[in-house]
């Protein structure tokens, strides 16, 4: 099976298993609202609060981050276009992630962006870097960011 195959399966797969894979993050509506100028750094480490309860080590919340700022920028895409935004991405992920792996990636990305479009549904900006430090038990981020017009499309083939 030549790698494009193998890619694609692991696509349908994890497609399969996303649709059956509940996230376990919450979409609760927050007790107060968030401002319109709130700092996007802290929206991130509030998108991202439910994964990082459950792990506190450097190298997972290095990952954790790295995902939300992948889901925030997907969801400042149209509805219809965050598939292909997303499948893109599987193109480029390491050919040992498993189907199941995969599905939960999927299924995480997704429940992340449904947070930004409940939490932060006024904030168009796309993070173009960011940066996560940690100093004793307290962990910073900074972001660089770029204003979105108010609908983006993705450029055609």
């Amino acid at each position: 099976m030549s790698n494009k195959s193998k890619r694609k399966n692991t696509r349908q797969v994890a497609k399969q298993k996303r649709r059956r894979t509940p996230s376990t993050l919450s979409l609760a509506v927050p007790s107060q609202p968030f401002p319109p100028d709130c700092k996007i750094s802290a929206a991130i480490l509030h998108l991202a609060e439910p994964l990082r309860t459950l792990y506190r080590e450097p190298h997972r919340l290095q990952a954790i981050i790295a995902i939300t700022v992948m889901a925030w920028n997907i969801a400042l895409f149209p509805e219809d276009e965050q598939p292909h935004v997303q499948g893109m991405l599987l193109e480029r992920l390491p050919p040992q992630m498993g189907g199941e792996d995969v599905g939960v990636l999927l299924s995480t990305i997704d429940t992340l962006i449904a947070r930004k479009n409940l939490l932060y549904p006024h904030v168009r900006e796309y993070i173009l870097k960011h940066d996560l430090s940690f100093v004793n038990d307290r962990v910073t981020l900074t972001v660089g960011t770029a204003p979105v017009p108010a609908t983006i499309r993705r450029r055609s083939s």
